[in-house]
């Protein structure tokens, strides 16, 4: 699944737009993360493709909105963080 959100992002990070031809520089990332929904393990809609500097501040992001010990708390949080917000939290921070 991983090879296959790369390749349909043609490699590049879907947050700052890079393009990188060598491996180990994109992660497929979770954009509800995983400890807060595991049933979108596989769900292509959950996935996109980061490079190891946006990953690291969306990585930040989610240690400050998930904070709740609460599951339905932070279903709810994930609802508000899509794609689009996280894209637009990583690009004012980075």
């Amino acid at each position: 699944m991983s090879a296959r959100v790369k390749a349909e992002s043609y490699n590049t990070c879907a947050i700052c737009g890079h393009t990188y031809d060598q491996p180990g520089k994109l992660i497929t990332d979770h954009i509800v993360p995983l400890r807060v929904d595991k049933r979108k393990r596989l769900d292509r809609d959950n996935l996109w493709c980061l490079c190891q500097e946006d990953h690291y501040w969306k990585t930040k992001l989610e240690s400050q909105v998930y904070q709740s010990e609460s599951l339905i708390e932070n279903l709810d949080t994930a609802k508000r963080w899509d794609a689009n917000e996280c894209k637009k939290w990583v690009l004012e921070h980075s």
